[in-house]
């Protein structure tokens, strides 16, 4: 007697997918991983599979095997590895929005466990392509700023000279920040500003509940968000001189005292009224065209994002903020700019030890909300031939 069909409301693996096109997810993570952590023997770039083998690739000349997994984030990946391409996708398209483990559970029909571990290989995808990025990000910078230079006068009003020029912007935010009403534990005496918040008091051990995020973006363009413990320049600075030259335009508020760079302004947001009836400067938030708009309203999007996740362990912050920064910068970089240029390209800064680590644009063809990129940041064109495979129907599984 043959054994009946398995019902669509279990969560077994018979029901996973279920209306999705497994084949071109399937394809679509064959050509992430082909495009963007290639595979080279004997001065070849390694395309054709051992037979049946999907996951092997075969050497033409040396008949020498390698794995598609190896040296990438899918290592090891025990799902099928059409629910990397789709998450990934899905991830693009609802991104300001995040996806929880969660909801990737819910999806895919398979177990919390997982999910996380799915949404795990999400991040160090992001965190490793992140790098090249940043690295982008910071020669477009240096060739647009080349010999740029404020006005030595501090006071003189900046307006007309920053107007349509994508200036950095950097603030600090945080997030899940310790709550004095429900545990009495928020070190407040001890340390000062936003880091208060963030630290739980030394009687209840002192380690840190709160994330703190330093933010660095410009209109228009690319945001890149960094998990730090304090607002020290000891801290701060270095990770500011990651993504800018020294002589690169720079706004910010009063906390970045201590940064070095040549042309920097900041608006101070405590600035007080000469008016004995206000407390408050009315140009407290812009003044002479120096302003943090931008960066304060990428945190807005941030905060209300993260919100979802309810709380995140500080120790794996920066995985999820990689995740939140690639999503929303894919956008602004071309793929050709991007991939390896040749088989032996290393980036050994990258958190994932592979030699090809590189960011491609994805999903170009879901964005259709007018010119995303005014400033022509990075050379992009924006064209919409980075994806061969279309964007998937919008079906939820239930």
């Amino acid at each position: 007697m043959p054994d009946p069909a398995p019902s669509h409301g279990s969560r077994g693996h018979a029901c996973r997918g279920d209306g999705i096109d497994k084949d071109k997810y399937t394809a679509l993570t064959d050509t992430l991983l082909g495009r963007f952590y290639p595979k080279h023997c004997c001065g070849n770039e390694l395309k054709t599979t051992d037979g049946r083998r999907e996951l092997n690739l075969r050497c033409p000349t040396c008949h020498k095997q390698y794995s598609r997994f190896a040296g990438t984030p899918l290592v090891q990946l025990k799902l099928p590895r059409w629910m990397f391409g789709y998450i990934l996708q899905q991830m693009q398209i609802k991104h300001p929005q995040v996806m929880t483990s969660q909801e990737i559970a819910r999806r895919l029909h398979i177990t919390y466990k997982s999910a996380l571990l799915l949404k795990r290989r999400v991040q160090l995808f992001a965190s490793d392509l992140l790098v090249p990025m940043r690295d982008e990000f910071y020669r477009d910078m240096k060739t647009r700023y080349k010999d740029f230079k404020f006005p030595s006068d501090r006071e003189t009003d900046l307006t007309a000279m920053v107007k349509d020029k994508p200036i950095p912007q950097t603030d600090t935010v945080v997030l899940f920040s310790c709550s004095q009403r429900a545990n009495k534990g928020r070190k407040r005496f001890k340390r000062k500003g936003q880091t208060s918040s963030i630290y739980m008091s030394e009687k209840l051990g002192g380690h840190q509940v709160g994330t703190m995020v330093n933010t660095l973006g410009v209109k228009g363009g690319p945001v890149f968000y960094d998990s730090v413990g304090d607002q020290k320049a000891s801290t701060i600075n270095p990770i500011i001189t990651k993504y800018i030259p020294t002589h690169t335009p720079l706004f910010s508020d009063m906390g970045y005292k201590g940064f070095t760079g040549m042309n920097h302004r900041m608006v101070n947001h405590s600035a007080r009224s000469s008016d004995k009836r206000y407390r408050y400067a009315q140009n407290r938030w812009s003044k002479n065209g120096v302003h943090c708009n931008v960066a304060e309203g990428n945190q807005g999007k941030l905060k209300k994002a993260f919100a979802d996740y309810t709380w995140i362990n500080p120790k794996y912050s920066q995985l999820y903020l990689n995740e939140y920064a690639f999503f929303h910068n894919a956008r602004y970089f071309t793929e050709d700019a991007l991939r390896p240029t040749s088989p032996g390209q290393s980036n050994p800064k990258s958190p994932v030890s592979h030699p090809n680590a590189v960011l491609r644009a994805l999903g170009i063809d879901m964005y259709s909300r007018g010119d995303l990129n005014p400033h022509g940041l990075l050379h992009t064109h924006l064209k919409r031939t980075c994806l061969p495979i279309p964007p998937p129907e919008l079906m939820v599984v239930p």
